[in-house]
């Protein structure tokens, strides 16, 4: 596979920037498909599927009116009641006569040495004070951040904003639906509550397959033969979603999409961009679960790496990359250029690490792409398609911008006027395969967007081709100066062209301008 960048700036003055406003979505750990929801107010909840499985399972209930009021505030002794409730094998007793209903559950806490308010009012409990408890529960009292970080380590969490300890939002509020779905995912994970106050007892272990030289031996679950690199004691999960996830599970964690974008691979990415500081690709196959998950923002984990690890700490686990993949009959080789990616084997999936050269080789993305999926991708290049290279031109906007904001730049906004100009370049090169910023008539970018009505005060290209998708041109580009310097840039304005065909089978241009 051949790949080829080019990168082109017109200079001009500086302009006012023009950011878009984003919401946030509530982001919680994965969860696992239940019943339909019964309250007239949940069924198009981000937590009604949590919310249903609390009530299956006797640890909530609604209100008389039938609903289930699922924003509403959590006092300390009600979730201490729901927690408690989670383990039935944890026997209360009843309230003496004349005192609270809930000194049980506060006798059981004191007991175990969690670290508790002994407060009723709702105002005075948030979120940092659910990550001590549940966090307390398993291995003893620890620091509020110290708490947060131990959820988003184990998947308890997924944060609120981002995968990080200012993201979860410990200072807020915490409602009804999270607070089911914290226990949710303590169930989830087969964590029980610490009898002491000191550690829990481990979960159950899973049964480990027999080597059958020795059917009493087990085998360790993740051995890997010899002179490989090791598999991944742990899945890779992106803003609390693993592989393997149903297309509920990440609906119900994450809302809806704010679309669905087809991949090289066949599925469909739901693409999350509502928030641009955790962007995240979720990519659900047909069967309805996650095959795929990329994300370029600090919402994702793996074994202790993180957006930032250092290259030397993915290589002291994993080794050195995969020098090729066979498929079938045929061995497809790795081209990582400039060391600027690598691609792992797992016990499930390929996981590749995207690194920045220009911020001394950290973890800047990663992408997990569920054995079968990738292993029914028999080419590098999928077939073309107007669904196709509308999804990679949307994408190659949004990873755009989602670095901009990571790196502390207001996103661009998106124009129709410069991505049709974008587009007629990137199918000018594919239709008569040549690769360069001026076309075979000698017009520049700068007298293209001209042609085409535009007045500018400002404006660049950015051209590649060879690339397999939206996030590989992506990524190729930020690891190149003069394409870096444009994607960075003060430009307020991009339009994006895709087009399949050529010498080099796909061509994109990104086109940046400001307005006079």
């Amino acid at each position: 596979m051949k790949t080829k960048l080019a990168a082109f700036l017109l200079p001009a003055a500086v302009a006012l920037f023009v950011s878009q406003l984003f919401t946030d979505v509530p982001g919680h750990s994965a969860v696992h498909a239940a019943e339909a929801p019964v309250f007239s107010d949940t069924s198009s909840h981000w937590g009604a599927s949590a919310i249903a499985w609390g009530v299956q399972n006797h640890i909530v209930d609604g209100y008389a009116d039938g609903s289930f009021r699922p924003d509403e505030p959590v006092s300390e002794p009600e979730f201490l009641a729901m927690l408690l409730r989670a383990y039935p094998e944890i026997k209360l007793p009843d309230a003496a006569a004349g005192a609270a209903w809930y000194k049980p559950y506060y006798d059981a806490a004191d007991t175990r040495k969690w670290p508790v308010l002994h407060n009723a009012d709702p105002a005075k409990f948030n979120r940092g004070h659910v990550a001590r408890i549940i966090t307390a529960s398993q291995k003893g009292t620890q620091s509020l951040n110290d708490s947060i970080r131990y959820l988003l380590d184990q998947g308890l969490s997924g944060g609120k904003t981002a995968a990080t300890v200012a993201g979860y939002q410990a200072a807020d509020r915490l409602s009804r639906a999270e607070a089911v779905q914290f226990i949710r995912n303590l169930k989830l994970k087969q964590l029980r509550l610490s009898p002491d106050g000191t550690a829990a007892p481990a979960a159950p272990a899973v049964p480990a397959p027999s080597d059958p030289k020795s059917p009493t031996a087990p085998v360790p679950p993740h051995a890997s033969p010899a002179g490989t690199a090791p598999a991944a004691a742990e899945a890779v999960t992106v803003k609390g979603i693993r592989l393997g996830d149903t297309a509920a599970d990440v609906i119900a964690t994450l809302g809806e999409p704010a679309r669905k974008d087809l991949s090289e691979y066949g599925f469909h990415w739901y693409i999350y961009n509502q928030d641009y500081s955790s962007y995240a690709q979720i990519g659900i196959g047909s069967d309805g679960k996650v095959v795929g998950l990329y994300s370029p923002s600090a919402n994702w984990q793996l074994n202790g790496l993180t957006d930032g690890s250092a290259k030397s700490a993915v290589q002291k686990q994993y080794g050195q990359p995969l020098a090729s993949i066979t498929k079938g009959n045929t061995r497809l080789m790795m081209n990582y250029g400039k060391g600027e990616y690598g691609t792992y084997e797992t016990d499930d999936a390929y996981v590749t690490f995207f690194y920045d050269l220009h911020r001394s080789n950290v973890v800047t993305s990663v992408q997990a792409i569920a054995k079968p999926a990738e292993m029914a991708l028999t080419t590098f290049y999928p077939e073309s398609s107007d669904t196709l290279i509308n999804a990679y031109e949307r994408q190659i906007f949004d990873l755009a911008n989602a670095v901009r904001v990571k790196l502390g730049k207001p996103a661009f906004v998106w124009d129709d006027k410069v991505a049709s100009t974008a587009r007629k370049h990137s199918r000018d090169m594919a239709d008569h395969s040549f690769f360069n910023h001026t076309n075979l008539s000698g017009a520049s970018p700068f007298d293209r967007m001209k042609q085409d009505g535009l007045t500018l005060q400002a404006a660049a290209e950015n051209i590649a081709a060879g690339q397999t998708s939206a996030i590989f041109a992506h990524e190729s580009w930020m690891n190149s100066e003069g394409h870096r310097i444009n994607v960075l840039s003060d430009i307020e304005r991009l339009g994006v062209g895709v087009a399949f065909g050529g010498k080099m089978s796909i061509y994109y241009t990104q086109n940046f301008y400001t307005p006079k």
